[in-house]
């Protein structure tokens, strides 16, 4: 995508209009002294680009400004945004929008935030499908909202909380925990190793392997309900058996019409003794056929093995045939040697594995199992003994209670099972369907990159790193942070110079940008905003700190050349990248580099806001 920043506008109280103008494609430099406002620039942008607190400070800026605007331009159409100053510390969510990028000499509001939004997030390719996963959310993210603009400005600023900072910090606005927990779920759209398509896949894949759950637990909750169903059916009606109100053949599909009956007054025919007793033996005699069977069966493959040991004790004939020729022959020998052979080969025969005698063995034992379960089931619905009603009231009391229950337990009452049968078909199908790519491997080669592409910042860095020069980069993707490992080892160091930490955040930042860069990723602007690289050696307030202003010198050389090479690779390659650096160097120090532009300089009064503007 295209961006840049063209103008700050600041609107003051006193109706004048202060305008810094910047160039694409450049680095531009604001340089000057301490309490001049240059930190500010960074907030500003921040605060027009909707965020929701400000550190703007009240005094000489936000006491004498009415209105802060940014003039962009973003995919060859330019824009104009202002917001109006904080309240009291607080911000306003009054806005002012022109899509023809004009400068008024008088704000008022016109726009609101929410739609300024969408105007942007539309432009950065951010719809209404981004969304933070339906596996993610806390208190401060909940999962399925849409994924903001404002996060992936993380990648926009290295401010001076943390040029400076030794506790592996590489993004800004970490101590906020909703920028903190947002970081790793946006890196990889950030970066392109993730596209929304994909994660839309993913989200899809997973909430229907979920509802999939969900339809298997109904389908055998309602399996487990039938089971319970049959079970009470089949107590109720050897009860009513028991007290000879229901027949004595009835089977548990015919219950409710035969308690009705009973309830109507019609006589049953009682069970009789002989009747259980019939099948009782008819239980038992399968039963014992059955073990005679699994008997013979084990017998008779012991009969086969002990064969195989005979056969074993043949084995000398076969070798005498094998020797055929060599041996000197009696008159009998042909007549023993063939008779020998037939009876080896009607005994290996006789314990081959699978024999007739054996299937037909097999498959009696499985038909005597099948009659004695049925038998089972009728013994299961005849009483163990006859029982009689003390009177017809409690008789009726009884039938009615057996009827009620049994109404409750009906049929109709239990789901049919068939529809979840289709459901669940019909939802493997189109899991089924949804091919998400697997980006373990771009992720992969993406660090790799990533690495690759800092070492070679490192190369360009030489002696500006002093002893670290040598040393290989490792990108931790999990905490987002960048690392150095002595050549050869294994061995992370514990980098302790805040000069050095001031070139890692740098070759980070440019190597995230370039990742960006060559993945064609649409959701971050390219454009960076770099508050003093300088803050190791001249402090914050503009004093040196080191006795070797020469050494400082050359390490603030090598930081700015390594800035202007970015821009004039990106040129080269057709693209577009802008950055912004606030300084407190002289800028005869950067003069000779081909990108460095100087946007202004803020000395001897004059200031973001200058004293000429305010007196």
């Amino acid at each position: 995508m295209n961006f840049n920043i063209n103008k700050i506008i600041l609107w003051l109280k006193n109706g004048k209009i202060r305008e810094l103008e910047f160039k694409p494609n450049k680095v531009n430099l604001i340089t000057g002294g301490s309490h001049t406002g240059k930190s500010a620039i960074i907030e500003i942008v921040d605060y027009c680009l909707f965020s929701s607190k400000s550190r703007i400070s009240e005094s000489m800026i936000n006491e004498n400004v009415l209105w802060y605007g940014i003039n962009i331009s973003v995919n060859d159409k330019k824009y104009t945004i202002a917001r109006e100053s904080l309240s009291k510390g607080k911000v306003s969510d009054n806005y002012y929008f022109s899509s023809f990028g004009e400068t008024p000499s008088v704000v008022t509001t016109n726009n609101s935030e929410i739609a300024l939004k969408s105007i942007l997030e539309t432009e950065f390719k951010i719809d209404r499908d981004a969304k933070f996963p339906t596996s993610y959310g806390s208190n401060y993210i909940k999962a399925g909202s849409k994924i903001s603009l404002r996060y992936f400005l993380m990648f926009n600023t290295i401010s001076g909380n943390i040029i400076e900072n030794d506790e592996g910090v590489f993004f800004d606005k970490q101590n906020e925990i909703r920028y903190r927990e947002a970081l790793p779920r946006i890196f990889d759209l950030a970066l392109g190793i993730e596209t929304v398509e994909n994660i839309l896949k993913s989200e899809k894949k997973a909430e229907l392997e979920n509802l999939l759950s969900k339809v298997l637990r109904k389908k055998n909750a309602i399996s487990s309900k039938a089971s319970d169903f049959h079970k009470e059916r089949i107590e109720i009606l050897q009860k009513a058996k028991e007290y000879n109100v229901v027949r004595h053949d009835t089977n548990a599909d015919e219950i409710i019409p035969e308690i009705t009956k009973a309830i109507q007054g019609l006589e049953n025919e009682p069970t009789t003794d002989s009747e259980r007793e019939k099948l009782k033996s008819s239980f038992y005699s399968i039963q014992r056929k059955i073990r005679n069977l699994k008997k013979f069966s084990s017998e008779y493959n012991t009969y086969k093995n002990s064969l195989k040991i005979l056969d074993d004790s043949l084995k000398p004939i076969e070798f005498l045939k094998e020797k055929d020729s060599e041996i000197i022959k009696t008159s009998i020998f042909e007549r023993i040697l063939t008779s020998y052979t037939k009876d080896l080969t009607k005994i290996r025969k006789s314990y081959s594995n699978n024999t007739p005698i054996d299937r037909q063995v097999n498959d009696n034992i499985k038909d005597l199992e099948k009659e004695l379960e049925i038998t089972k089931s009728k013994l299961d619905l005849l009483p163990s003994e006859n029982k009689s009603f003390e009177n017809e009231k409690e008789k009726y009391f009884f039938l009615g209670q057996m009827k009620s229950k049994l109404e409750i337990f009906s049929v109709d009452s239990l789901p049919m099972s068939t529809s979840y049968e289709e459901e669940i078909k019909a939802l493997q199908s189109i899991i089924e369907q949804l091919i998400v790519e697997n980006t373990e491997k771009k992720r992969e080669l993406t660090i790799k990159l990533i690495e690759e592409i800092i070492g070679e910042y490192i190369s360009e860095s030489g002696e500006a790193l002093a002893n670290y020069s040598t040393y290989q980069p490792v990108f931790d993707y999990k905490n987002k942070t960048l690392l150095l490992r002595r050549p050869k080892t294994s061995y992370i160091e514990n980098v302790g110079s805040s000069s050095n930490h001031m070139f890692l955040h740098l070759f980070f930042s440019l190597a995230m940008h370039e990742v960006i860069f060559q993945n064609q990723s649409p959701f971050v602007a390219p454009f960076l905003i770099i508050d003093q690289p300088s803050r190791p050696y001249y402090g914050t307030n503009g004093q040196r700190k080191a006795d070797d202003p020469k050494s400082d010198d050359y390490k603030i050389k090598k930081a700015f050349k390594l800035l202007d090479s970015f821009i004039e690779t990106r040129k080269k390659n057709n693209g577009n990248f802008q950055m912004i650096v606030l300084e407190h160097i002289p800028t005869e120090m950067v003069s000779d580099l081909k990108n460095i532009y100087i946007v202004d300089e803020f000395f001897d009064g004059n200031a973001l806001i200058p004293k000429s503007y305010i007196e």
